[in-house]
């Protein structure tokens, strides 16, 4: 962190980016992405189709070994939007410590470099003062602030057929909510017959084609590929992946499953584990996964299209990647990549991830350790745009120029889920130091030769106490190496204690709604 600050100040803020005209600049994020779901990766799954991401991705600069700063949404989002460690202020895990007014965010840094700037989508930030993204420095912005939300029932008139049915039914479901979306200042943006992926990706083009002598900061937050995930988006992709049709109807007298009914099923939870948590696997689940992600990737072209319609490809910075590793509840596939979102060993915290400036930046592959929260630091040098706060990220852009093979060897990384969970790592170089405290098991859902999911879940366990690996010779973390290495755990335990000291103490986000996971 302390030379990305210096360097900045040595240069009197003022990078060579900064001095030329500014880039506009898309962020872009899916959910819960699986690590083999992207056709850019040297292993990819069986059915995925991202032609528009692979576009991406050859024409921008691919990272190998790309993390989340946490194996859960909210937690990582806080970390890429500040460029800093949450855990500094007390979020761990689900339903602590909100963004906090004290902390930076980088539209806040892009609208003081100058930009005009829109956020849609997902903004899941375990509440707190500032969780309104208008307090983020955002200009505009369409979305919802809730871990998830139905694809399919954005009208007022889904609201109101639930509560005819039971009254309060809503504000039971708060796990997975519907009805309208929110635009800017609170007001309800309801919509008919589309779904979230199509109405971002609307809105982005919209955005982008906004006249203004102005450059623009796009912050477009996907909640694909993320459960709830009960039909196909739209009726094209069912019929391309075979998914059976479950229509919804408003007003029939039961809605049958997968959709909840508050009268016939009072227990929201009950049906949550259901359709979000494998209690009752979807043959069909995988393949109506595939069909979110191929519309996402068609909404991502659309967005790279309306770019170079507008005369704006060569001038637009693009960064994709996902918010943290696949996970097994909504049918990813991470490959090789050791288990899943929720825990810390590589599936939970490894992502896909790619930046794109054609101007600037010549394609090619790095190898290099890299996580979210150099992106704040990367944008501040770009724009000549001091941090508020020290960062706990470092400027990408030496490594993409090539002045430097590596950016994050002479400091140590951590991960940390907090007290209640007791799982943390260190990453120092190749060495990967894992401590859990309690068991944990994962439900592995496996496909037949149709590709549908078989109703017999494998249940994987993963160890406990301290583990080592060497992440260069052992990337699947198969060999635990901390009996034959008894220093070098030590060595890293010290780090991560040294670090943990400096943290805060875990803090409940203010109103955070307590997110029930099964694991």
């Amino acid at each position: 962190m302390g030379r990305f600050l210096l360097s900045l100040a040595m240069c009197g803020a003022l990078s060579g980016f900064a001095q030329a005209s500014l880039p506009n600049v898309i962020v872009i994020l899916a959910d819960d992405l699986g690590y083999a779901d992207v056709g850019f990766h040297e292993v990819v799954a069986d059915g995925v189709h991202t032609p528009n991401l692979d576009r991406l991705a050859e024409s921008g600069v691919v990272f190998r070994n790309a993390y989340a700063a946490s194996p859960v949404c909210s937690n990582s989002r806080l970390a890429f939007s500040t460029g800093r460690y949450p855990q500094r202020w007390g979020a761990y895990f689900y339903g602590q410590g909100g963004l906090p007014t004290t902390e930076q965010t980088i539209a806040e840094m892009m609208r003081e470099a100058g930009y005009r700037t829109m956020k849609i989508g997902k903004n899941h930030l375990n509440r707190g003062a500032k969780e309104d993204p208008m307090k983020h420095g955002f200009d505009h912005w369409l979305g919802f602030t809730n871990h998830s939300w139905d694809f399919n029932l954005l009208s007022e008139k889904d609201v109101e057929a639930y509560e005819k049915k039971e009254a309060g039914s809503i504000a039971k479901a708060k796990m997975a909510p519907i009805g309208p979306l929110t635009r800017d200042n609170g007001e309800p943006a309801s919509f008919e017959n589309t779904n979230t992926t199509e109405v971002f990706g609307r809105e982005s083009v919209s955005f982008i084609k906004t006249e203004s002598e102005k450059p623009f900061y796009l912050q477009l937050e996907f909640n694909a590929v993320h459960t709830p995930l009960t039909r196909a988006p739209n009726e094209q992709l069912r019929k391309k992946y075979g998914i059976p049709d479950h229509p919804f109807d408003r007003d029939a007298k039961v809605w049958p499953y997968p959709y909840w009914d508050p009268v016939a099923q009072p227990e929201y939870n009950e049906w949550y584990d259901q359709t979000c948590h494998l209690g009752i696997p979807d043959p069909y689940g995988r393949k109506i996964y595939l069909a979110h992600l191929e519309l996402m990737d068609s909404v991502v072209g659309q967005v790279m299209d309306t770019l170079k319609e507008e005369g704006l490809d060569e001038k637009t910075l693009v960064f994709f990647s996902s918010d943290n590793g696949g996970s097994d509840q909504s049918y990813a596939n991470n490959g090789p990549v050791n288990a899943y979102k929720y825990c810390l060993m590589d599936g939970g915290i490894k992502v896909p991830m790619v930046v794109r400036w054609p101007r600037k930046f010549k394609a090619k592959t790095i190898d290099a350790v890299v996580t979210h929260r150099d992106i704040f630091a990367s944008l501040s040098e770009i724009t000549g745009v001091a941090p508020r706060k020290p960062l706990d990220g470092e400027s990408l852009i030496p490594l993409i120029k090539g002045d430097v093979i590596s950016l994050h060897d002479e400091e140590a990384m951590f991960w940390d889920s907090g007290k209640k969970r007791q799982n943390w790592v260190v990453r120092e170089g190749d060495w990967k130091l894992v401590y859990r405290e309690e068991s944990y098991d994962y439900q592995a859902y496996e496909l037949d030769e149709n590709g549908l999911v078989k109703s017999a879940l494998r249940t994987v366990p993963l160890a406990t106490g301290l583990q080592l690996y060497n992440m260069d010779a052992d990337p699947g973390e198969l060999n635990n190496l901390s009996t034959s290495h008894p220093e070098r755990v030590e060595e890293m335990k010290a780090l991560y204690e040294k670090w943990r000291v400096q943290m805060a103490d875990p803090v409940r986000g203010k109103k955070a709604t307590i997110i029930q996971v099964k694991l």
